[in-house]
């Protein structure tokens, strides 16, 4: 039988922290966010590096999720004057710092990934089942019950 450990409790009275959690799970909200956080992880890198390490990424969305990871200060843009110019981007160390706070996220996720599917799939297969007419009929206590 597997222990389970008790939860942390969960600040839900705390106004400030709950702004901050919200805050900080913004940041994430972005579709690329953390592949591009991931990517800048190993080092500074070019914009055209990241388009090429980052597959499925457009040039817009890429453009778009590096300001705005510069606006919340995770990524540090520099720019060199050259002919042509050139560009580069590096974590900031709130990036870095943000990205070590996600090691025990990603090892929840890695823990919890098949239970995660499962529950999708399950979920799934109801919300076909619904939409082809079926219903769910509650048992009343006089319905006998086979064991």
């Amino acid at each position: 039988m597997a222990s389970t450990t008790a939860p942390v409790p969960f600040p839900t009275s705390d106004e400030d922290a709950l702004a901050a959690l919200q805050t900080g799970v913004s940041v994430l909200a972005a579709k690329w966010s953390l592949v591009v956080l991931a990517r800048l992880a190993s080092g500074t890198h070019r914009f055209n590096e990241l388009l090429r390490q980052i597959d499925g990424v457009s040039r817009r969305m890429l453009s778009a999720t590096l300001r705005q990871l510069e606006r919340d200060g995770l990524v540090e843009r520099h720019v060199y004057a050259r002919v042509p110019a050139r560009v580069e981007y590096e974590l900031s160390p709130v990036g870095e710092h943000l990205l070590v706070a996600l090691v025990p996220l990603a090892g929840w996720g890695l823990e919890h990934q098949s239970e995660v599917v499962d529950a999708r799939e399950r979920y799934d297969r109801l919300q076909a089942w619904r939409a082809e007419g079926g219903e769910i009929t509650a048992r009343s206590a006089s319905t006998p019950r086979i064991v």
